[in-house]
């Protein structure tokens, strides 16, 4: 019985020890990290509807993280959203411009974790997101009149980010019946 104490009171501390230093680092690189992405973000949001200003305003709909009014010279020229699918491998975030009239003017992908080579075939190729500028509406994946050819053999990856960039018109459209959104 006294071994067994011993033993259970050892690995105690342990683990102890270790949850105590993963909370050392995790606090450390925690900031770190959302530094990254933030910057990661404010540069796809640049990519996607270049702006001297982005001035965020309140949006209800579902996967969409944030929405920006697009400002140049005191002129408000669009929308930026932050939006989220679900991929084939998890979570799809990505940055989608959308100018005045309600058409696309840039797709970013800040983070996913797609399979190498089949998945990032759709992520990671500025030609294949660029495919989605211009387009309005409800954007369709293999049918239809406004469609996105889905990337053979990513055909998950490939409605997702239709998915997230339907979402972003969505939201777009939701904004403007408002009237434009408050800063």
């Amino acid at each position: 019985m006294r071994e067994i104490i011993k033993l259970a009171g050892t690995l105690m501390g342990i683990c102890v020890a270790v949850a105590l230093l993963l909370g050392i680092v995790n606090s450390i690189t925690e900031p770190i990290i959302l530094r990254m992405q933030e910057e990661k973000t404010a540069s796809a949001m640049a990519k996607v509807l270049l702006a001297e200003e982005y001035q965020k305003i309140e949006t209800t709909t579902a996967n969409v993280s944030a929405l920006y009014r697009a400002v140049s010279g005191g002129k408000h020229i669009g929308y930026v959203a932050e939006v989220s699918a679900s991929g084939f491998n998890g979570v799809i975030k990505l940055v989608v411009g959308v100018n005045l009239n309600g058409c696309v003017t840039g797709v970013a992908v800040t983070q996913n974790k797609e399979t190498k080579g089949v998945g990032t075939k759709v992520t990671d190729d500025p030609a294949v997101l660029n495919r989605f500028v211009g387009m309005s509406g409800t954007i369709t994946v293999n049918s239809g009149d406004n469609r996105f050819d889905a990337i053979t053999g990513a055909t998950v990856t490939s409605k997702a980010v239709t998915a997230a960039v339907n979402t972003a018109l969505a939201a777009v459209a939701a904004v403007q019946e408002q009237g434009g959104g408050q800063a």
